[in-house]
């Protein structure tokens, strides 16, 4: 899997909500990377679907890329059993954007619901990107 595609997801998926760009530092590329190539084994992404998500076309998800973004926020700790994990998320992103601009995004975000863990997932990522005013730099 392209290392590039691998580190902007993670900012995407990582970063969620911010207010600057996001520097990863070399340990968190190299986790990313790993949960990025996991996962994209673990739900079989195919190349069209890798160029969909590299491309961040998030319109009309398959179902594969639903679950990879489950299963990338499950590995990060973010989110478990469907479920947010708020603490995490405020220990992880609050790190980066702070703690104020991450409780922002929970209150908004933190309760949405999908028809299954896939799903709600996607609708999570969806939620949070409406809190990044800018292009992410990865």
């Amino acid at each position: 899997m392209n290392p590039i595609f691998v580190i902007t997801l993670s900012a995407v998926f990582v970063a969620l909500a911010m207010a600057s760009p996001i520097e990863l530092t070399e340990d968190q590329k190299a986790l990313t990377k790993q949960y990025g190539e996991q996962c994209a084994k673990e739900v079989n992404l195919t190349e069209e679907e890798v160029a969909k998500v590299k491309a961040k076309d998030f319109k009309s998800p398959s179902e594969n890329i639903k679950c990879f973004a489950n299963c990338f926020f499950e590995k990060v700790g973010t989110l478990k059993d469907g479920v947010v994990q708020e603490e995490v998320v405020l220990k992880k992103l609050g790190a980066l954007i702070g703690e104020e601009k991450t409780r922002e995004a929970l209150t908004k975000c933190g309760g949405i619901k999908g028809e299954n863990n896939c799903d709600t997932a996607t609708k999570l990522h969806e939620c949070f990107e409406s809190f990044k005013p800018i292009e992410v730099q990865a």
